[in-house]
């Protein structure tokens, strides 16, 4: 298993810190000599968290007057080049998320799942239905596929919050590389129908299968996404 950096435990015991609100939208962040002895860790650590953060879009810094904890408008911002996981998407935008409604099930693959897993149609796969909500509704909702043999040790009575975090905890599997379809939901889909059902809005879809170190497909996921609060960019490089 893939031990975490010290720097990136400080970084999620802060962010854990934001959701009590012991740190607020806008509020200056105290010195790198009180965080690191908050965290008890050392400053050079510190600065790494910080670095993270940052990258993250999660703290700014303004020249001589220190680091601020970005002012969040709960529009979840995401650069498609990054790969992260819906439940940090949902967290670095500062909505903090209420319980979901969960299902889990073991079925055999449509001919799309099957084939993008690369496995046979008569193979089960493990499939698991999210609807994530937060204080004003629904957020998000998900359908994952994940090949039967990596999900034998999933606790179907008590689901995980991260799928990625299951993988790596659990598999000792790490998510390295997604591709990633934009897609525009049918009307007659039946996930759309039931996001629309308790919001009005724009859903956006996104097809993704997720890769392991070794290039082996570990979980197809298709996720529909309220464009009000979700919003995607892409740095695009000419080639000379």
């Amino acid at each position: 298993m893939k031990k975490t950096s010290l720097s990136t435990q400080a970084k999620e015991q802060f962010l854990e810190l934001c959701e009590k609100g012991t740190f607020t939208p806008g509020q200056r962040i105290p010195s790198e000599a009180e965080m690191s002895r908050l965290f008890g860790i050392s400053r050079e650590t510190w600065r790494s968290s910080l670095d993270q953060l940052r990258r993250e879009g999660i703290l700014y810094s303004k020249h001589g007057a220190g680091t601020y904890l970005l002012d969040s408008t709960h529009k979840i911002e995401n650069d498609l080049s990054e790969l992260r996981s819906l439940s940090d998407m949902i967290r670095n935008a500062g909505i903090v998320e209420c319980d979901p409604e969960i299902t889990i099930t073991n079925e055999n693959p449509s001919s799309e799942v099957a084939q993008m897993l690369r496995i046979e149609k008569d193979e089960s796969v493990c499939v698991i239905k999210r609807t994530r909500y937060s204080e004003s509704g629904v957020i998000c909702s998900s359908i994952n596929y994940i090949p039967a043999p990596l999900a034998d040790e999933l606790d179907y009575n008590n689901p995980p919050f991260s799928i990625f975090h299951y993988l790596e905890e659990k598999k000792n599997i790490q998510v390295t590389r997604s591709t990633t379809k934009i897609v525009i939901p049918r009307k007659d889909d039946p996930i759309l129908s039931e996001l629309l059902k308790l919001r009005d809005g724009s859903i956006l879809g996104l097809k993704q299968l997720h890769f392991d170190a070794r290039g082996n497909p570990a979980m197809y996921s298709i996720d529909y996404l309220r464009c009000d609060l979700f919003d995607f960019s892409i740095t695009r490089i000419r080639q000379r």
